[in-house]
């Protein structure tokens, strides 16, 4: 498939996962999946319960390490928001958080009551819309997966963390090769 393809398929699949996230995985989605990842039911309870509902991640990258005070955070294929919200949580009043997501309804319910410390913007993974160096940490929740070019996914990740910075993702990887006939799959493409 070609690049082009692949990014219209899987606008069109997190399109209809805006709408409606229960029943698009095989995996638990909304409260019980974030009670099951073990993120803090106090931040949670502090998420609109319309963004906590259409949580879709597949990990929890906080348990790699905590946001802290004041610190500059993007978020790569945010979806509604529900980790940049608890970045912001973490990050307070003198941080940043900026979600970056390539679909228009992702980022139409995200945008919905957000906070002053919160962005966000249409972006891609393979082209960061961020300067250079800006972010103290960069998280990503089952977004990596989906990109048709990792090498300039993690290329730009790399690009916009400051020295120093951290990276701190929970993806779904595949342990051996996928089958021939999905190669050309719109649906394996984005799911």
């Amino acid at each position: 498939m070609e690049l082009k393809q692949i990014q219209s398929a899987i606008r069109r699949r997190y399109a209809e996962v805006a709408r409606q996230p229960v029943g698009q995985f095989k995996y638990p989605v909304g409260r019980v999946s974030a009670e099951q990842l073990g993120y803090p039911a106090k931040l949670v309870g502090r998420v609109p319960a319309d963004v906590v509902d259409r949580f879709v991640g597949v990990g929890n990258p906080f348990l790699l390490g905590e946001p802290q005070s004041g610190w500059r955070v993007v978020d790569v294929g945010c979806g509604v928001g529900f980790d940049s919200r608890m970045a912001a949580q973490y990050i307070g009043p003198k941080g940043q958080v900026v979600g970056v997501d390539m679909s228009p309804e992702m980022l139409n319910a995200a945008r919905a009551g957000r906070s002053a410390n919160l962005v966000f913007v249409q972006g891609c993974a393979e082209a960061l819309p961020l300067e250079s160096g800006w972010a103290d940490l960069v998280i990503s929740n089952g977004v990596l997966n989906l990109s048709p070019c990792k090498e300039s996914a993690f290329a730009e990740v790399a690009r916009v963390l400051r020295p120093g910075g951290r990276f701190q993702a929970a993806d779904l990887i595949l342990v051996k090769d996928l089958p021939p006939d999905l190669h050309h799959d719109e649906f394996a493409w984005s799911n």
